[in-house]
C-alpha cells in the first residue's frame, strides 16, 4: 500500500515530462530543418539590442527563447522583480520542466496545448514570415514567495540583419490589471498595424457548456441564489448544487468566482 500510494503521481509526473519533451523535440525539429537562426556570432548584437529594448520597456522581462537559442542566453535584471526569481535562476539553473513545475498545476495541460498550437502555426508558414507574428500566451506562474501571478508571456521574432530569426519573450504581471479567465494562446499579426488573427483557449474548446449548464451559469451571472434558480429552470436545490459541483470538477475550480471567470 505504501508504494502504491505514490505510484498515481509519480506515473502523472512521468506522462506530464514526456509531453513536454515530445512537445521541445517538436519544436526544435522544424526550427533545425526549416528555420535559419541568429547564433552565438550575434550574442554582442543581441545584447545590446535587448539593453536597448529595456531602456523603452522598463516594466517587461525581455528573454532570448532557450530552446530555440542555447547558445544566446540572455535575460533583464529585472526578472527578481516579475518573476520572483533571480536572474541567474531562471536563466542558468531552472531547465524547461522546472519552469513548468512553477506553472499553475490547473493550467499545466492547457499551456502546453498552446504551445503546441504555437508551434503548428509556425510550422505553417514559411520562417520568414515568422517576424510579422506576435502570440500571447495567458498563464498563472507560481513566485518565489508561493503566490501566483497572472502572467502575461508574448512570444515575436526579429531578423537580425538578414543572419537569421531570433526568438525572443517579453513576460509582464498583469494580476492587478485583468482577471485571469483560463489559459489561452492569441495570434496577433503586424503589417500596418497589430491585428488579432486567432483566439485558442484549450478549457473552452473541451469543457463545452450543456444547455442546462449555460442556463444555470446564466442565472448565476444574475446574482441568483440556489433557491431561485431551482424555481426558473423547475429542479430541487439539490440538482442546482449536483450541477454546481459538476462545474467546479469540470472547470477545475475551487469558487463561484473562478467558475464565472471560466466559463465567459
Amino acid at each position: 500500500m505504501k508504494d502504491g500510494k505514490f505510484i498515481g503521481p509519480k506515473i502523472k509526473q512521468m506522462v506530464k515530462e514526456a509531453m513536454l519533451m515530445r512537445m521541445t523535440d517538436k519544436i526544435t525539429s522544424y526550427i533545425q530543418r526549416y528555420v535559419r537562426l541568429a547564433g552565438a556570432e550575434k550574442r554582442d548584437e543581441v545584447l545590446e539590442l535587448f539593453d536597448n529594448m529595456h531602456q523603452l520597456f522598463p516594466g517587461w522581462v525581455i528573454s532570448t527563447c532557450p530552446v530555440m537559442h542555447p547558445d544566446i542566453h540572455y535575460m533583464t535584471k529585472n526578472s527578481a522583480h516579475v518573476f520572483g526569481h533571480d536572474k541567474d535562476y531562471v536563466v542558468n539553473s531552472m531547465s524547461l520542466q522546472q519552469y513548468f513545475d512553477h506553472v499553475h498545476s490547473s493550467d499545466q495541460r492547457d499551456l502546453q496545448e498552446c504551445f503546441s498550437y504555437l508551434h503548428d502555426h509556425l510550422e505553417s508558414i514559411p520562417s520568414e514570415e515568422h517576424t510579422a507574428f506576435r502570440s500571447v500566451l495567458h498563464y498563472r506562474f507560481k513566485k518565489s514567495n508561493g503566490q501566483y501571478m497572472y502572467l502575461h508571456d508574448e512570444k515575436a521574432t526579429l531578423s537580425l540583419r538578414g543572419s537569421g530569426n531570433l526568438y525572443y519573450a517579453l513576460f509582464r504581471d498583469i494580476t492587478s490589471e485583468k482577471t485571469f479567465s483560463g489559459v489561452k494562446i492569441e495570434l496577433f499579426r503586424q503589417d500596418l498595424g497589430v491585428k488579432k488573427i486567432k483566439e485558442y483557449k484549450p478549457s473552452a474548446e473541451r469543457n463545452v457548456l450543456s444547455k442546462r449548464e449555460g442556463e444555470l451559469v446564466s442565472l448565476i451571472k444574475q446574482g441568483l441564489s440556489t433557491k431561485e434558480i431551482a424555481w426558473h429552470l423547475k429542479i430541487s436545490h439539490n440538482t442546482v448544487r449536483n450541477i454546481k459541483s459538476k462545474l467546479f470538477e469540470k472547470f477545475n475550480v475551487n469558487n463561484m468566482i473562478e467558475l464565472l471567470n471560466m466559463t465567459v
